[in-house]
């Protein structure tokens, strides 16, 4: 059976050793909710075991040893959840913070028309059939899909529409009061590039450009500038397409829950597993500052991004609101990620790795 590795990285796989200042800093209930949106999918899971932490497991296995009795602990409430963890849980560390990367998505709710006119010219798009699902996004901009039926709505900046494409999903709002939620089916399946830095690496950016305390002094830019938006967008590859759901940020397990679901590489980090972090997510502006909130929680692998890898890189879930939009902007800090596994229950432990 195929071993896949996750966990023992090196010399960062060794169990933490400080305390953390806090278990967790969120209520139970949402990692209740969390837990139950995931576990109906691993414990059917069939595939090859894992290496988590210092085990050897498949998904359902790993479900039934360490997802269910922290379910158990956290339908107990905070203070059982937090007795329960170091007594009952090993934290496998995977990043340090010299190796761990933490930044923040949303999910937008923005303005959009079922039509095209006016200022709405921008659409996002189902779907297309093999034939045209591969064009790049230089491609699509300039109408590779165009007359296909394939639009869901159109947004009135192209900047929005760059930012519905990163978040990964998003409520339209059209102009008669109804909504749409969508979310991710898929891309073309081509490279991922950072148009953003792109730009900021061409100089294009002035330097001496100042955005407002919380904004994007690149966003602001673009928005003064969409046809240098479109030149830079057209020179990532990767295109994002989209589909209707009844839910509100989804990810692999059906809903995301805010501050407690992330994005992670799923090459490095099993969707499913339980992690522990701790950063700081950008929360509010004050005295022309922007103020980060020290985290340390709990928190599950439930998605993944073009631009999340690394076993230290982690995109944490905010929700939505003008608040969740800050945090998604502006956090990129340090932090610490490990790798939850129960100490007592499940298959046989793998030796160490000698020094």
């Amino acid at each position: 059976m195929a071993l896949l590795v996750f966990g023992w990285l090196g010399a960062g796989a060794a169990r933490a050793r400080a305390q953390p200042a806090a278990c967790d800093d969120l209520d139970a209930a949402s990692l209740v909710s969390a837990l139950e949106a995931e576990l109906p999918a691993l414990r059917a899971s069939v595939g090859p075991k894992l290496r988590l932490g210092r085990t050897r497991q498949t998904l359902a296995e790993y479900a039934h040893a360490t997802l269910e009795p922290l379910l158990a602990l956290a339908r107990h409430g905070q203070k059982a959840l937090c007795l329960g963890l170091d007594q009952r849980f090993e934290r496998v560390r995977l990043a340090g913070p010299e190796r761990g990367h933490f930044s923040a998505y949303y999910h937008p709710l923005v303005r959009a028309s079922r039509t095209r006119h006016g200022a709405y010219q921008h659409p996002l798009y189902r779907r297309p059939d093999a034939q045209h699902s591969g064009l790049a996004t230089g491609e699509i901009l300039a109408g590779g899909l165009d007359g296909q039926r394939l639009e869901l709505g159109y947004l009135d900046s192209l900047a929005t529409a760059l930012n519905v494409h990163i978040e990964g999903s998003a409520t339209l709002r059209f102009e008669d009061g109804t909504e749409l939620n969508l979310t991710t089916d898929g891309s073309n399946g081509q490279p991922y590039q950072n148009p953003f830095k792109l730009a900021r690496q061409d100089g294009v950016i002035p330097k001496d450009l100042r955005a407002p305390p919380g904004k994007s002094r690149t966003r602001l830019f673009f928005d003064a500038h969409p046809d240098l938006m479109r030149t830079y967008w057209a020179k990532d590859p990767h295109f994002v397409f989209f589909k209707e759901t009844p839910l509100r940020g989804t990810g692999k397990f059906g809903q995301l829950v805010a501050g407690r679901s992330v994005a992670v590489d799923a090459e490095r980090v099993p969707l499913g597993a339980a992690l522990w972090m701790r950063t700081e997510v950008a929360s509010s502006v004050a005295e022309g500052q922007v103020r980060f909130t020290p985290i340390a929680r709990l928190a599950l692998a439930q998605d993944t991004g073009a631009a999340i890898r690394g076993v230290g890189r982690v995109d944490i879930f905010v929700g939505s609101g003008e608040q969740a939009e800050l945090a998604a902007a502006m956090t990129s800090r340090p932090g610490e990620l490990y790798l939850l596994v129960h100490r007592d229950r499940g298959p046989k432990r793998l030796a160490r790795r000698k020094p």
